[in-house]
């Protein structure tokens, strides 16, 4: 397998000067879910917090505009059309600010890394690349949709990556799409599976009184963080170790 073409082996990329550019690894959703779960118990307050106050902090910022609208009695009026525009426009900027250091602290947890909190408020270096990746991400998912649902997917699927190479990479909008393109190549059906899994898992969190979101959310964003290292080789993702000290079969890479 190639290294990665966008920087030479070892090399330290801008914006992530701890993480270097190494050789892509094997993965399968299994061993992705697998780690995560392990890190998850690792991490769980941390991990818990940070996507609880991600969650609430970008709805009520989000909505904020309704609840004006609705406590002033305003409904049904050009103001109150411009206060809810508003605040979706507000809480997409919140939403992005936030998911930098929500990335940052998955990244550190798959890599067995202990995350800390205070990361989820620290997204101002990479806050307007992501909002932009991530404005792109969604009109590409759209165009794809708009000639059937399979290619909707798979563009989806293909781009997935970008907003962890904007964060972890310190790459631009465009520069970090071209990346996740590259290193999702072959891996279309194992993503697609990992998907399919998470969306279990969440339907499963949400039936546990939507209590169960506060694990099942983390859980499959530190999966995903999983899958980001294994295909991007930006760092690598600290194994599990089983009572000898040995690599359980699962996790090991070929």
């Amino acid at each position: 397998m190639n290294h990665n073409p966008y920087a030479p082996p070892g090399a330290e990329v801008p914006g992530a000067a701890t993480v270097p550019y190494g050789q892509p690894q094997p993965w399968t959703a299994g061993e992705a879910l697998t780690l995560a779960w392990a890190r998850f118990k690792e991490f769980a307050p941390v991990l818990v917090l940070a996507y609880l106050l991600n969650l609430v902090l970008s709805i009520v910022v989000g909505q904020a505009g309704n609840i004006v609208t609705f406590a002033g009695g305003l409904r049904a009026t050009s103001a109150a059309g411009l206060l809810t525009a508003a605040g979706g426009v507000l809480g997409q900027i919140v939403a992005a600010y936030l998911q930098v250091g929500m990335t940052r602290i998955v990244l550190d947890a798959a890599r067995g890394k202990a995350p800390d909190l205070g990361t989820l408020f620290a997204g101002g270096g990479r806050f307007l690349p992501l909002f932009l990746v991530n404005l792109l991400f969604g009109l590409a998912i759209l165009l794809g949709l708009v000639f059937l649902i399979v290619p909707g997917i798979i563009i989806g699927i293909r781009y997935s990556l970008a907003p962890f190479y904007v964060v972890d990479a310190g790459m631009g909008p465009v520069e970090a799409m071209k990346a996740s393109w590259s290193a999702t190549r072959g891996q279309k059906g194992e993503i697609f599976v990992l998907w399919l899994a998470a969306a279990g898992i969440s339907v499963l969190g949400m039936l546990m009184c939507c209590e169960g979101l506060l694990a099942t959310g983390p859980i499959v964003y530190v999966a995903m963080a999983v899958a980001f290292i294994r295909m991007s080789g930006l760092g690598v993702t600290a194994p599990l170790t089983g009572p000898q000290g040995q690599e359980p079969a699962a996790m090991r890479m070929s």
